[in-house]
C-alpha cells in the first residue's frame, strides 16, 4: 500500500471518527488532555483533583453514564467547558456551530419566577411582566397584608376575545 492511499484510509477514518464523537467522548478526551498536560498518571492525577482514581477512568471513558453536575464540575480548572450549541444547519444557510450565549434567552425565561421563586409558569404559555397588580391580588392578599405583589403573570389565552387574554385570567 502507497503512503498516499494509508493517509486517505487514515484520514477517512479520522473523519469517520469525528463525525462519532459524542459529547461523553469530547469530556473523556478533554480530561485525559488535561491529565497528560500535566504529565500524571489516573492514579496521580485523581489525587491531584481529590477524586478517587475510578472516577477519573469513568470520566475519560464514559462520561455520559454520569450526571452532568458532575460532568461539570470534572471540568472545572481544567480550561475546558461544556456549552450549548446551536448545530450547523446547512439549508438555513449555518455552517458551523455557534455558542447559545446567555443574553441570547428570553428576558422573561431568564427572570419570570412566581413568588417563592420557583418557575411554575406553564410552559406552553408566554409569560409577561406584571404593568399594574391584578384585581384579584388586591382583594386576596393585599388587603390583608399576604405578600408582596406579583411581578410576572402567564395569561392564558381565552376563546372568543382574539387572543388577548386580561390579567384575570392569572394562575
Amino acid at each position: 500500500m502507497t503512503p498516499e492511499r494509508r493517509a486517505a484510509i487514515r484520514q477517512a477514518e479520522l473523519d469517520d471518527a469525528v463525525r462519532r464523537l459524542t459529547v461523553a467522548d469530547a469530556v473523556g478526551l478533554a480530561l485525559r488532555a488535561h491529565r497528560r498536560r500535566l504529565g500524571l498518571s489516573q492514579r496521580a492525577y485523581a489525587a491531584v483533583r481529590g477524586r478517587p482514581p475510578v472516577a477519573i477512568a469513568r470520566l475519560e471513558s464514559s462520561a455520559g453514564s454520569l450526571r452532568l453536575d458532575d460532568v461539570v464540575e470534572a471540568l472545572e480548572g481544567t480550561g475546558f467547558a461544556l456549552a450549548l450549541v446551536t448545530r450547523a444547519d446547512s439549508d438555513a444557510g449555518t455552517v458551523a456551530a455557534t455558542v447559545v450565549e446567555p443574553g441570547s434567552w428570553p428576558l422573561t425565561e431568564l427572570l419570570a419566577r412566581v413568588r417563592d421563586g420557583s418557575r411554575r409558569f406553564p410552559a406552553h404559555h408566554d409569560t409577561e411582566a406584571v404593568i399594574n397588580p391584578p384585581k384579584w391580588w388586591w382583594h386576596r392578599e393585599f388587603f390583608v397584608g399576604k405578600g408582596p405583589e406579583p411581578q410576572w403573570y402567564a395569561p392564558r389565552p381565552t376563546p372568543g376575545r382574539g387572543g388577548s387574554p386580561e390579567q384575570e385570567d392569572v394562575a
